[in-house]
C-alpha cells in the first residue's frame, strides 16, 4: 500500500524521536553520560570517545549550518572525543565539506504487529534472556563489541557495558535480549517502547557463530518479546545490505537516515 507524504513524514519523525529516546536512555543509568539540547540537534555524551554512544541528532528541520552545530558540539560538549552526527534530512550531511563515501546511510523500516509476516513452520524460537543483571550487561556488551573487531570502539563499548551495576540496569531504558548457546552468549539484541511504539537496534551475533540463522532468529523472538509487552509499531534502521531480512518479515521501507562519524 502506498503511504502518503503526511504518513512517511510522520514515520522519519517517530524514528529520530525513539532513536534519540533510545541513546539518550543511558543518562538516566550511567553518571557519566549527558544530554545536551542544542540549537539544532540534540546531543548526547557518554564521556568518553566513542562514536556508538556520543551522538548528535539533528533537527530535521534547521536554519543553522550543520557545519556551526557541529562545532558548537565539539567545542562545548565532544571536545576531542569521537562522535557521530546523525540527520534524518538528505542533504544535510552531503552539504559538509567532507568525503561523501565517508557518510553512511541507512533505510528507515516500518512495520506493525498486524502486518508483519508469520515465522515460517520449523524456525524455532530463540531461548533468550533478558539483560537484567551486570553479568548479563557485560555478556551484551561482549557480542555487540564483537561485531567491531580489534578496536578502540570494541573496548570503549565493552567499557560502558562492563560499567553497569545493578542499579544502574533497572533504570536504563532500553530492553537487551541475549541468547546462549555452549556456555557463552552468542547473540544480542534490544529495543526500547515509547507508548506502543518499539524501536529496534543492535541485533548481532559473535563472528564465529555467524551465517547460521542466528540473527534471523533473534530478530524473530525480540519481535515477539516486544509484542507481548504492548508494541503493536515498529521502526529500525537497516544497510542496505541488512535490509532484507526485515523487508521478508513485512518491513516498509519509507525513507533513509545518515551519519558521519567524527574523530
Amino acid at each position: 500500500m502506498t503511504k502518503s507524504a503526511s504518513f512517511i513524514e510522520a514515520a522519519l519523525d517517530a524514528n529520530r524521536a525513539n532513536f534519540i529516546l533510545k541513546t539518550s536512555g543511558w543518562a538516566k543509568a550511567d553518571p557519566l553520560f549527558s544530554v545536551v539540547q542544542l540549537d539544532g540537534a540534540t546531543a548526547v555524551f557518554s564521556g568518553s570517545s566513542t562514536d556508538t554512544f556520543n551522538i548528535l541528532a539533528l533537527d530535521r528541520i534547521t536554519k543553522r549550518p550543520v557545519f556551526d552545530i557541529i562545532e558548537e558540539a565539539r567545542s562545548t560538549l565532544f571536545g576531542d572525543n569521537r562522535f557521530a552526527v546523525w540527520s534524518w534530512q538528505d542533504g544535510q550531511l552531503q552539504s559538509l565539506p567532507v568525503d561523501k563515501t565517508a557518510i553512511e546511510e541507512n533505510l528507515i523500516m516500518t512495520g506493525d504487529s498486524d502486518s508483519l509476516t508469520a515465522i515460517p513452520e520449523g524456525r524455532e524460537m530463540l531461548s533468550v534472556t533478558p539483560v537484567q543483571e551486570p553479568m548479563h550487561m557485560m555478556d551484551a556488551g561482549t557480542v555487540l563489541a564483537s561485531t567491531f573487531g580489534e578496536s578502540e570502539e570494541a573496548f570503549m563499548i565493552q567499557s560502558v557495558f562492563a560499567g553497569q551495576d545493578q542499579t544502574s540496569i533497572e533504570q536504563l531504558p532500553v530492553q537487551y535480549l541475549l541468547a546462549y548457546g555452549g556456555g557463552k552468549a552468542v547473540a544480542s539484541a534490544s529495543y526500547i517502547l515509547d507508548g506502543n511504539h518499539a524501536g529496534i537496534y543492535d541485533i548481532a551475533v559473535l563472528p564465529s557463530e555467524q551465517k547460521q540463522g542466528l540473527g534471523t532468529r533473534m530478530f524473530d523472538t525480540l519481535i515477539g518479546v516486544a509484542v507481548a509487552k504492548g508494541a503493536r509499531s515498529f521502526t529500525l534502521q537497516a544497510s542496505a545490505d541488512g535490509a532484507g531480512l526485515y523487508d521478508r518479515a513485512g518491513f516498509q521501507t519509507l525513507g533513509a537516515c545518515w551519519c558521519l562519524d567524527i574523530s
